[in-house]
């Protein structure tokens, strides 16, 4: 197949590299240039664009099967500090949703669009027990809102010939971003978010291996894409910071998730996580 990954990050590469390595002729977009040899190894073509460029969506898409969105962005710096600016957060999600269904007509081939969202969709679910794909998102900020719209606005788009999957993934750990690594940078600190919400976190590779199922699948609709781990935030990183003797983080709440939130539906599907219980942070499980 002929598969397209706007945004070659993390996850985006790691699916790039799994994609190829089974045989499928992977193209893989990028916005800085300097990274155009590293992804060539793992890539049929790398094309350096944004996803909200019109012409650049164009061509990508053209004789493609399959798009995947694992774009990430918005992180900029600000007085020599990292700062997530909001137009290009939007530009980012929102700008290339946008951008590719204004061409859509140019992939009379295409036959599956999948986008890797995020959980903070829900916000705190309007405090709802049971959370599940059918419980309306309250998303809690700006960025949140940005991957409603995007999901909202990629759902649009599909008809009997297109299908559009739509992941909301938990927090992603894997090889590199192992929990005390990543916890460690929050270790001692007061956090605005609300610690006594769910854990909702997720293998790298389990996100990737989502993606292969929905493409085998033909997926469409809304996942939660997450592992089995039933803590909330502040059981599991304080088990953490615990074992690896870091200072706790102090859960401040005032930006308050979700509880009782659900992966059944895509478990119902067929799919069965590798890392169900975070135990292989890192492993690569694509091997």
């Amino acid at each position: 197949m002929h598969i397209a990954i706007v945004g070659a990050a993390y996850t985006g590469l790691a699916a790039a590299k799994k994609l190829h390595a089974d045989g499928h002729q992977v193209t893989v977009t990028t916005t800085r240039s300097e990274r155009v040899d590293e992804l060539a190894q793992v890539a049929s073509r790398v094309m350096v664009m944004r996803g909200s460029d019109r012409a650049a969506m164009r061509e990508l898409i053209e004789d493609q099967d399959i798009v995947l969105l694992t774009m990430a962005g918005g992180l900029t710096e600000k007085d020599g500090k990292p700062f997530m600016d909001p137009e290009l957060y939007r530009d980012a999600y929102l700008g290339t949703a946008e951008s590719l269904l204004e061409v859509l007509p140019a992939a009379t081939g295409l036959r599956q669009i999948i986008f890797c969202s995020s959980l903070n969709a829900y916000g705190d679910a309007g405090g709802a027990t049971h959370v599940d794909e059918t419980t309306a998102p309250n998303p809690a900020s700006p960025f949140a809102q940005i991957y409603v719209d995007t999901e909202t606005l990629l759902a649009s788009a599909e008809t009997d010939a297109l299908k559009v999957c739509n992941f909301r993934t938990g927090t992603i750990y894997g090889p590199g971003r192992g929990h005390v690594e990543e916890t460690a940078r929050i270790a001692g600190q007061q956090i605005p978010f609300d610690g006594d919400s769910d854990a909702m976190i997720v293998h790298r590779d389990d996100v990737v291996r989502g993606i292969l199922f929905a493409i085998e699948q033909n997926l469409s609709g809304l996942y939660n894409l997450f592992n089995d781990v039933s803590d909330s935030k502040a059981e599991f990183f304080g088990r953490v910071c615990e074992q690896a003797g870091l200072a706790p983080v102090t859960w401040l709440g005032l930006s308050k998730g979700p509880k009782g939130v659900s992966n059944q539906k895509i478990k119902s599907a067929g799919f069965v996580f590798a890392d169900p219980k975070s135990e292989r942070e890192s492993d690569d499980l694509l091997v």
